[in-house]
């Protein structure tokens, strides 16, 4: 039996989807690098995984495990060169990812707390992979944030450093 709040929370979780669905959407037509654009679509197609996933466990049906997207199986090995989104509208590209980060910030913030509000463990389990998966996201747009500013940054990382080691 779901409580008054996982209803609201699966609500508003569904709703959340489907904008994060628009957006990425909507970058990804207005991105003109082909692989900023594939990767804005395969952010869209993850959102609307999400959003099924939620819609499924509204009816009733009883989630399955959700194994890990293309994006959280890759992030780890994917090429600085594979992750080049370079628009002709450099800031304008920027500013986009910086809207997609905070979206999956947002994201992944409310699935934290709805898996820590949660009373039934089949909610507290899908919140906390949602949360997991909103992540990984996150750690995506970061890399193409970094890659388009070429900071010597790539996932949070230092590529190089101008300090001698010793």
């Amino acid at each position: 039996m779901e409580t008054a709040v996982s209803i609201t929370a699966l609500a508003t979780a569904i709703e959340a989807e489907k904008e994060s669905l628009r957006t990425y959407l909507s970058l990804a037509w207005h991105t003109r690098d082909p692989s900023g654009k594939q990767m804005l679509i395969r952010l869209t197609t993850d959102e609307f995984e999400h959003m099924r996933l939620l819609e499924s466990w509204r009816a009733g049906e009883q989630p399955a495990a959700v194994e890990p997207s293309v994006i959280e199986r890759l992030i780890p090995r994917l090429s600085a060169k594979s992750m080049q989104i370079r628009g002709t509208e450099g800031q304008h590209q920027l500013s986009a990812l910086n809207a997609a980060l905070d979206l999956e910030k947002s994201a992944r913030k409310f699935y934290e707390e709805q898996a820590e509000a949660a009373q039934e463990e089949n909610a507290r389990s899908l919140f906390s992979r949602l949360a997991e998966m909103e992540a990984a996201h996150f750690a995506l747009i970061q890399a193409e944030i970094d890659n388009i500013r070429q900071d010597g940054f790539w996932f949070g990382l230092r590529e190089f450093t101008l300090e001698s080691e010793r």
